[in-house]
């Protein structure tokens, strides 16, 4: 290993204390120089603006332009991370580093202070931070579904959430077919009854396990698919919907950031009608790490569908990614159209609202992890994302030609719009959009035009 070339580097780059060193955290500095080490990402400026500008797009669509822009973007990305992945090299590090072409940057697994110095040293624009942490936010998990109780009613009726967007009343003219759906989350339970027959055969585990089929030791992901378009029982909003999965999260609920952007990269490449997220970073209302994933997954036709996240009623207090201007953020609902809780609320940094719609998400009960045929209820706005997923489904199925606008406009000028007592934080607002129903619940029967 020859550090020499980056030695040298660093010493000029901090003898003339140029802007064009980068920057390392400080939070990233005091962790390592405690002795411990880190899993980091290398950012550098995005790419998507001069892919997007390329006249080779001009005149393409569909799966040539997806297929142009993942070329272009590996080719600006490539040159852009040259310089860093040559240190990376050099330093010894190289089955440590992974390098994203759809956000421009590298991870960094498990490093030391030494090679973080000697990367921030180097020249250019970039900055060196800890890997955020997706999560899954707190929430109830109910026992085990009685079987009594489940003959009794869910075998019966619908569940409460698909019963009350009125999904059944849209099944007379679509359940979701020829749609495929992606999920980025724990994983997926395959052997379940409500899940194996519609599994389109495409998988990745980014995590540790690595596992090459489905599996989830959590269980949320499949609760989570389960609403979106489980087929028994009742439970799926867009039963014949199919579903491929992305592993992101372990079995804590925990995803690095290079878990995540493995999954997003994947989804990308895969090409789903819409892919549903019911996760959040633990990093704030205000990040902008996953921005660029946002853009290109909108840029090639997937539409991104997100929790709003879990953390209250507080105003500003929806979560990142949720809180992004070009996905749709799901607040989450009662049986009695009441906001939950646990919500989170809007307004977004950027003073847009937040959630754009609300859906069931309070004791939902869906698929489980178990066996083949259990079912458990969860609450969460993990659990009224799916809903609002599950709707999307349908509208793609009903309406191939239909793209991210179309959808939204659909969900939000026919949601419901119950009466408000509490908007945001202790405002009374009454009006519609809001910072906690958005532009209202959604209501899959008349989104659809029935």
């Amino acid at each position: 290993m020859n550090l020499f070339p980056v030695i040298i580097v660093a010493i000029i780059c901090n003898f003339i204390h140029s802007s064009n060193c980068g920057t390392i955290s400080s939070e990233l500095l005091s962790k390592l120089r405690n002795g411990q080490k880190a899993d980091a990402i290398l950012e550098l400026p995005s790419v998507f603006g001069k892919v997007m500008s390329n006249p080779s797009l001009t005149f393409l669509s569909g799966a040539d332009k997806a297929n142009m822009m993942e070329t272009l973007m590996k080719q600006s990305t490539s040159a852009s991370q040259a310089p860093f992945m040559a240190a990376i090299n050099r330093l010894g590090i190289s089955d440590s580093a992974t390098p994203f072409w759809i956000s421009n940057d590298i991870s960094l697994t498990n490093i030391n202070l030494g090679a973080i110095q000697s990367l921030g040293a180097l020249p250019g624009v970039f900055n060196l931070r800890e890997q955020f942490v997706a999560k899954l936010d707190p929430v109830v998990r109910g026992n085990r579904v009685s079987r009594a109780t489940f003959n009794e009613t869910i075998q019966k009726y619908p569940h409460w959430g698909v019963d009350k967007i009125q999904a059944p009343a849209a099944w007379s003219r679509t359940k979701g077919e020829n749609v495929l759906v992606a999920i980025i989350d724990t994983g997926v339970y395959m052997e379940h009854e409500a899940l194996r027959d519609g599994y389109a055969g495409k998988w990745l585990d980014a995590t540790f396990d690595a596992s090459t089929s489905p599996i989830d030791p959590n269980s949320h992901g499949t609760h989570a698919l389960g609403t979106i378009l489980g087929r028994t029982n009742n439970i799926g909003v867009a039963p014949r919907a199919k579903w491929i999965a992305c592993r992101g999260m372990n079995q804590y609920g925990g995803g690095l950031e290079s878990w995540i952007k493995t999954c997003a990269q994947w989804v990308y490449q895969q090409r789903p009608g819409l892919v549903s997220n019911s996760w959040a970073t633990a990093t704030g209302g205000t990040s902008t790490s996953f921005d660029d994933i946002i853009k290109s997954w909108r840029a090639v036709g997937i539409i991104p569908v997100f929790a709003s996240g879990n953390s209250g009623d507080n105003c500003g207090s929806a979560e990142y990614p949720g809180n992004h201007p070009d996905v749709i953020s799901v607040g989450s609902t009662r049986k009695d159209d009441g906001m939950s809780g646990f919500s989170s609320r809007g307004p977004s940094p950027k003073g847009l609202v937040k959630p754009q719609i609300a859906a069931p998400g309070s004791f939902i009960v869906s698929a489980g992890n178990k066996d083949p045929k259990e079912y458990k209820n969860m609450s969460g706005t993990s659990m009224a994302c799916p809903h609002a997923a599950g709707v999307v489904a349908l509208l793609l199925s009903a309406n191939p030609s239909w793209k991210y606008d179309d959808v939204l406009q659909a969900l939000t000028r026919t949601a419901e719009r119950p009466p408000i007592t509490k908007e945001c934080g202790n405002s009374n607002t009454t009006s519609y959009p809001n910072n906690a129903y958005g532009y209202g619940r959604i209501n899959a029967k008349r989104a659809i035009g029935l």
